[in-house]
């Protein structure tokens, strides 16, 4: 079975990954002119940042779990 720590090293390196995805997923949509592929990097870096919402919720709920 995994430890807390593991779960929260885990948490945290896919934290920085969806993090990282949001930045780039904007970082593209402000470089392109053409409007559907901009709304569609725009998409993406919204699907990131709800994924960074559920990687907090899992590491708040990891750091409360009792042992």
């Amino acid at each position: 079975m995994f430890t807390k720590e593991a779960y929260t090293a885990y948490f945290r390196q896919i934290l920085e990954l969806e993090e990282r995805m949001a930045r780039e997923s904007q970082e593209l949509a402000d470089m392109v002119d053409d409007p559907e592929i901009k709304q569609f990097m725009l998409r993406i870096m919204m699907d990131e940042k709800r994924h960074v919402g559920y990687v907090k919720e899992l590491m708040r709920l990891s750091e409360t779990a009792e042992d």
